[in-house]
């Protein structure tokens, strides 16, 4: 199912790249590791927005609007889709996000002022599971006269099915040790790298 694969490849990785700043004269790493990740995988917003400055409202409508503006980019490049459709693959991608499972452990200073965080990760088998699903919802729209390959709105349905099975039958590996560096701009205010973040990105979800 390469076509599905493509989907995947770029878009979720690209959603953990936004308003990564924080700023304070005790600055909390351990605190705003955790703030980055539970915003952006599991829909809480509170403690994120402290860091960034933000109402919890604005620090949700920031993640959210680069999600969808994301998901219109990415499904674009496979096949037209309604605004139905694309919002049902935004609200698809948030139930594969919620199970991304990780602990913040600590931080440590380095001496360029920059912090190391330790972060455990457990692994998603989450695209096994999409394959697999995929592959019998195909066979099942086949026999229903359908043809996702050819029509995009079936397409659609079968990616956002897949999805849907494939969180359900969701299976993790064993856990890892991860670090994560996050560093201060020339303003004082903390960030984590973008590459950083697609690096959590594959290890919280391994690709088959």
């Amino acid at each position: 199912m390469k076509r599905i694969s493509k989907v995947f490849t770029a878009s979720l990785a690209a959603i953990m790249c936004l308003g990564l700043v924080a700023c304070g004269k005790e600055f909390d790493a351990v605190g705003y590791t955790k703030s980055v990740l539970d915003a952006n995988y599991h829909e809480e917003y509170a403690e994120y927005a402290k860091f960034r400055n933000l109402s919890e409202e604005e620090a949700e409508k920031e993640i959210e609007d680069n999600r969808a503006a994301l998901a219109e980019r990415e499904l674009a490049g496979i096949g037209e889709a309604t605004e139905e459709e694309i919002a049902a693959y935004v609200e698809s991608t948030k139930t594969l996000e919620k199970l991304a499972k990780y602990e913040v452990k600590e931080a440590k200073e380095q001496e360029d002022g920059s912090y190391i965080v330790t972060v455990e990760i457990t692994p998603s088998l989450v695209y096994t599971k999409i394959e697999e699903s995929s592959a019998a919802i195909m066979e099942e729209m086949t026999a229903e006269g359908q043809n996702p390959m050819e029509d995009d709105h079936s397409f659609y349905t079968l990616l956002n099915e897949s999805i849907a099975r494939a969180v359900e039958a969701n299976e993790y590996g064993e856990p890892t040790t991860f670090e994560v560096k996050v560093t201060a701009d020339e303003s004082g205010a903390y960030g984590i790298d973008e590459s950083q973040m697609a690096d959590i990105q594959d290890a919280l979800f391994v690709q088959p």
